[in-house]
């Protein structure tokens, strides 16, 4: 089984010497502003090397002036650590061009030295105290001179001062302890493994085999503890192996770790392809430079690369990966067209204009009869099937390649950083506004929260972004709620499903969804159910939603919907979690919404956008808005006088699926008819006819045309013949 998962949190840091090092060098993500400070005062001096080819800034972030290059495995001196907009960066001391420069290297391509040797510095004026914890009112165990070397085994931040955790032997006595780190140089030479620290390393990255994530866990085993998530292309450091693992240290969004990777999934080599820049890491690259962007942009088609670039130039810190499905475009929209399979709604079958027009529904088997101009429900009231026009303009992904729609394409994994206030924001103008308050039906108590703390805890717990939850919340529930979210559906009283969670479509929906969210038939109680209150509905279903969709390969809303890139190749088309076709271009831009409302658009946001063979050379377009499509006619009668005359063969209407079967008719009368008059009527009421009324015949022995046309609300025709013979008797 794939061993790869969404989610970040790291467990059981502190027993992991590795990990002690990084929490110095690392600030929380959550609460950043998206305007961090981009320089910082240098206050330890840690020894590093380069992972790769990088560049050195002038300052914290993509947008300033490079230094130049530092080379593959370079020295460095850490000299202190930043966080701007999420990202860590560490400021550095190394050669450039052969040259000593100062500046800011992105911290997922230094690799930290491991238990570095030091010594006490000219800072000290008499004697460094060696004291039992870190604090200066701690017990002094010894008393060091300057220049005594020192062994660091960690690092500690108290009180706004670093500490180094030390061994040292003076005057015979070995002591174990802490020393303030400004007191302390540590010298890549003096290390007592600095001869042999890279000896056995080696370099490689994730590869795409995972189609999400891969989970470093802290022992060589798929049972073991999650220490971290990280996406493809990222660069590792291969300490060794075990089995089929490979002990690997990474740094990846602010945390550095030690622990096993499946074998499967690391890809032996320096760098991941396309690697080699300070923003690079994988499939999550953001290239600081047009030249590097240029680079990521030859993953795309030609008719991506525009969109890409403006999107670029407004959003350097946007991140755009390509993920090529190689499915041929035209076998995806018929695939995707299956009647009931992508819906939209519409009041128009039903006679209010408004909503979806008639040229965007289907006229397929199944979804339209063509002899009763009847549209198929699908779902609800006015859920109807999308015609392949409307499937190719939703799926096409050239079409949402802007400011406003790319959202659909966004990560959905959890990330600490993510904020209440954001979700808060999408839940504003909804019923989920404030607070609930319920008497939970199983347990008979009062339960009562905010409905933003409910997602916020949702998407901890699932590992799956708050901001998402609540967007698809919104969208399937509606701003009022709905019979899932009353708790007082009729023979439901008390259960709750606030992601409409097996309410499939036809029938009644939301009593099969309720059913599912008492646990089904048979009571099962995975996710926390039965959901007898609405935290339970909220929480158990993003335990099912990221467990199902998001780990399993579906983690935008796009591929929720069209699954054209499943871990399963069983699931292709299948498995899509909801019908309507325009869910994921509604629920982006509602996400959309929240984040600017809270000034977070320019931060790090990471796009996964598909990528098909054979696609049109330009985006596909919506059909123009027009009318009913049915120019069938119910019935044409002739006459002679007030005698009806019959028809030959006999008027049949259009079989269901449209096929006529007949539309040449002939009529032989006597030679004493001089005239006819023909009538006739259409299935449709918006449809016209043209071609009826009282028609002169031709002298006797010859036949007479007449044509009938019938003329469909949106334009279509469709001509019947009559060919009336007068006899010459």
């Amino acid at each position: 089984m794939i061993d790869k998962n969404k989610g970040r949190k790291v467990k059981d840091l502190v027993k992991i010497i590795v990990v002690l090092l990084a929490c110095i060098f690392f600030v929380p993500v959550t609460g950043i502003k998206a305007e961090a400070a981009t320089s910082c005062k240098s206050v330890i001096s840690y020894p590093g090397t380069t992972a790769s080819k990088v560049n050195m800034r002038k300052k914290a972030g993509t947008n300033y002036k490079s230094y130049g290059m530092l080379e593959e495995n370079a020295s460095v001196t850490i000299l202190g650590y930043v966080t701007n907009k999420g990202i860590t960066w560490y400021k550095c001391k190394g050669k450039v061009n052969g040259k000593t420069r100062t500046g800011y290297v992105h911290s997922s391509y230094i690799i930290k030295k491991s238990k570095p040797a030091g010594k006490v510095n000219n800072k000290v004026v008499t004697y460094l105290n060696v004291r039992k914890s870190a604090t200066t009112s701690a017990k002094s165990l010894l008393k060091i001179p300057r220049n005594t070397k020192v062994n660091i085994l960690s690092i500690k931040k108290k009180s706004g001062k670093y500490w180094y955790k030390v061994k040292t032997t003076y005057k015979k006595k070995t002591k174990t302890g802490y020393v303030l780190g400004n007191y302390i140089t540590v010298d890549d030479n003096t290390s007592t493994n600095s001869g042999n620290d890279n000896q056995n390393k080696k370099y490689g990255y994730v590869n795409d085999k995972v189609t999400t994530s891969l989970n470093v866990r802290k022992n060589a085993s798929t049972s073991s503890t999650i220490l971290l998530s990280i996406p493809r292309r990222t660069p590792v450091t291969i300490l060794g192996t075990e089995g089929t693992w490979y002990k690997i240290t990474v740094t990846y969004s602010g945390k550095t770790v030690t622990g096993y990777a499946s074998k499967e999934y690391i890809t032996v080599g320096e760098t991941a392809p396309g690697n080699g820049t300070d923003n690079n890491p994988p499939t999550v690259q953001n290239p600081g430079t047009d030249a590097d962007f240029e680079t990521l942009l030859a993953n795309f088609p030609e008719s991506y690369k525009s969109s890409l670039r403006t999107l670029h130039a407004a959003y350097p810190n946007w991140r755009f990966v390509a993920v090529h499905t190689n499915l041929d475009w035209a076998a995806v929209i018929t695939n995707e067209s299956v009647v009931g399979r992508n819906v939209i709604q519409s009041n128009y079958p039903k006679g209010t204009s408004s909503l979806a027009p008639f040229s965007y529904l289907s006229t397929a088997a199944g979804a339209y009869n063509w002899s009763t101009d009847k549209y198929e429900v699908k779902d609800g009231t006015n859920w109807y099937s999308a015609n392949s026009a409307v499937i190719s303009y939703y799926m096409d992904p050239r079409n949402f390649l802007n400011s406003t729609d790319i959202f659909q394409f966004e990560a959905l994994s959890y990330d600490s950083s993510q904020s209440g206030n954001v979700v808060q924001s999408i839940l504003n103008n909804t019923f989920m506004k404030g607070n609930y308050s319920v008497t939970d039906s199983a347990t008979k108590k009062k339960v009562s929260g905010s409905y933003k703390q409910a997602f916020m805890d949702a998407g901890n717990k699932a590992q799956a972004n708050p901001y998402f939850l609540a967007s698809r919340s919104k969208q399937e529930v509606g701003i009022n709620g709905s019979n899932s979210t009353s708790g007082k559906y009729k023979g439901y009283e008390g259960l709750y499903n606030y992601y409409n969670i097996g309410a499939s479509d036809g029938g009644d929906a939301v009593a099969k969804g309720l059913l599912w969210a008492k646990g089904g038939s048979s009571g099962a109680t995975t996710y926390g159910r039965p959901w007898t209150n609405p935290y339970k509905s909220i929480v158990g279903g993003a335990q099912y939603i990221a467990k199902n969709y998001i780990n399993a390969g579906q983690n935008t809303l796009y591929f929720q919907k069209f699954n054209v890139k499943p871990n399963n190749p069983s699931y292709l088309y299948l498995h899509q979690y909801m019908t309507n076709v325009q869910a994921p271009y509604s629920e982006g831009r509602t996400t959309r919404s929240a984040y600017n409302a809270m000034g977070i658009l320019n931060d790090t946001m990471v796009f996964y956008i598909p990528v098909y063979n054979n696609m049109p050379a330009s985006a596909c377009q919506l059909p123009a808005s027009a009318g009913n499509p049915n120019p069938y006619l119910s019935a044409i009668s002739v006459y002679n006088g007030n005698t009806k005359l019959n028809l030959t063969p006999t008027f049949a209407k259009p079989s269901a699926n449209g096929n006529l079967a007949n539309a040449v008719y002939s009529i032989v009368v006597p030679k004493s008819v001089t005239s006819v008059t023909i009538s006739a009527s259409t299935i449709s009421n918006k449809a016209t006819v043209t071609g009826t009324g009282t028609g002169n015949l031709g002298k006797p022995g010859t036949t007479t045309k007449f044509t009938i046309v019938g003329i469909a609300q949106n334009g279509a025709r469709q001509p019947y013949t009559i060919n009336v013979t007068r006899d010459t008797k």
